[in-house]
């Protein structure tokens, strides 16, 4: 009897042995599937994994920046290129206009008061000067006391206009016109005939007060 149980005990052991079958995959652990032939095969990722198609890329994405970012940079970056450009920026050059006055004395113009007994300065005309070869006619030139162009001044004898005698009358060169004055003068030093003073302004009658005494 005793014998009978012992081998009944050992068949069963046997039996349970033989039985036995593959351990369960482990919790969390993927399972590989059997691809078929021409198919993609797709593994299962652990748990909280993303999980990608074939078609989709793992690569991270950047995130746009917004439009206030945007503008914190620009306000930011200004500053520095105005620096950059006053850094760059060459000093501007103020140059004096020429002086007509000295101008005119390099082409020949000589001061009228130093050629015959006539006032420094004329009034209703300033300082005149003029080149002595082209006496009675002129052309005249007439500076204010700063020696700013006022006026050119032709001094037409009366007997050349009653002889009907054509006039050269050349202007000071580069001299802007402005208004014109003719009037009659009985005679002075330099021109003592009768003649008409041919005056060109190079000014407004509102600066012609600069030479009116």
């Amino acid at each position: 009897m005793r014998n009978a149980l012992v081998t009944a005990a050992l068949v069963a052991s046997l039996g349970l042995i033989a039985d036995v079958r593959q351990p369960a995959a482990q919790f969390g652990q993927p399972q590989l599937s059997q691809p078929q032939f021409g198919q993609p095969q797709f593994v299962q990722p652990p748990f909280g994994q993303p999980q990608f198609g074939p078609s989709q890329s793992a690569a991270p994405q950047v995130q746009a920046p917004t439009r206030v970012q945007t503008a914190d940079k620009v306000r930011k970056a200004k500053p520095a290129v105005r620096r950059a450009a006053k850094a760059h920026r060459k000093p501007a050059v103020v140059r004096a206009p020429p002086n007509q006055r000295k101008m005119a004395e390099k082409n020949g113009y000589k001061r009228v008061s130093d050629l015959v007994n006539f006032p420094k300065f004329f009034p209703s005309l300033g300082i005149v000067f003029v080149k002595p070869e082209t006496l009675p006619l002129g052309p005249f030139v007439t500076f204010d006391r700063k020696d700013r162009l006022m006026a050119t001044v032709y001094m037409v004898p009366t007997k050349d206009i009653d002889d009907h005698k054509p006039l050269e009358a050349p202007g000071f060169a580069g001299a802007p016109l402005d208004h014109v004055s003719i009037y009659f003068n009985p005679g002075h030093p330099g021109v003592d005939v009768p003649h008409y003073h041919l005056v060109i302004w190079h000014v407004t009658r509102k600066e012609e007060a600069r030479v009116a005494k």
